[in-house]
């Protein structure tokens, strides 16, 4: 992992806690749950992939300083969350290039161990997703990926594109900056405009 895309991480590891404290305080819980629901929803992606891959122990024994990430921002916004929650519409924009980073990293880390396509781009789609999914099981929410909004389509095109840049042994830079761009062009219009995808209708 480059220089760049480990400070990146470390950047969306901030924004997922954010919205898992986020979510704690609409939940009104305590200085713990803040913590807690951080945690999950920052690294549980990450944890669960590497898990998965039998990558032991997972990153964030190795470099604990996506720990200290989380735990600084709960504890801010255990005394600020009224402060940022009036940035919503940022922090939405925010979680978008959360979403697209993780889904690069789970790629990559798929396409160093030589897994198949299909396995690249699930690797890809849960390290982007599976952290908000338990965040809002733990607030006993619908997970977001189950509602109408566009969120793990923009995760598998971000690392379609990934997956697809770097088998055609496109610059890694160019890898990064197409698949950002191809998270943000299906995520984009969902947070601008309210598009979602089409849901079940028992009546059509």
């Amino acid at each position: 992992m480059t220089d760049a895309i480990y400070w990146f991480d470390l950047a969306g590891v901030g924004v997922f806690a954010l919205s898992g404290a986020l979510a704690a305080a609409r939940n009104k819980m305590d200085i713990v749950g803040f913590f807690v629901v951080a945690l999950v929803a920052a690294i549980g992606g990450g944890t669960l992939r590497d898990l998965i891959l039998g990558q032991t122990p997972v990153f964030w024994i190795h470099d604990p300083s996506y720990l200290y990430v989380c735990l600084g921002v709960a504890g801010f916004t255990f005394f600020w969350a009224h402060k940022v929650a009036s940035r919503f519409k940022i922090l939405v924009w925010a979680d978008a290039f959360g979403l697209a980073l993780f889904a690069i990293i789970g790629t990559q880390k798929a396409i160093d161990l030589n897994l198949n396509i299909p396995s690249a781009l699930m690797m890809g789609v849960l390290t982007a997703t599976a952290g908000g999914i338990i965040r809002d099981i733990l607030c006993a929410e619908i997970p977001l990926i189950l509602r109408r909004e566009i969120y793990a389509l923009a995760a598998l095109a971000g690392s379609a594109t990934f997956l697809a840049a770097t088998h055609l042994e496109l610059p890694s830079s160019t890898a990064l900056i197409l698949s950002l761009a191809a998270t943000m062009i299906v995520r984009g219009p969902a947070i601008q405009f309210g598009w979602s995808l089409p849901t079940y209708n028992k009546n059509s």
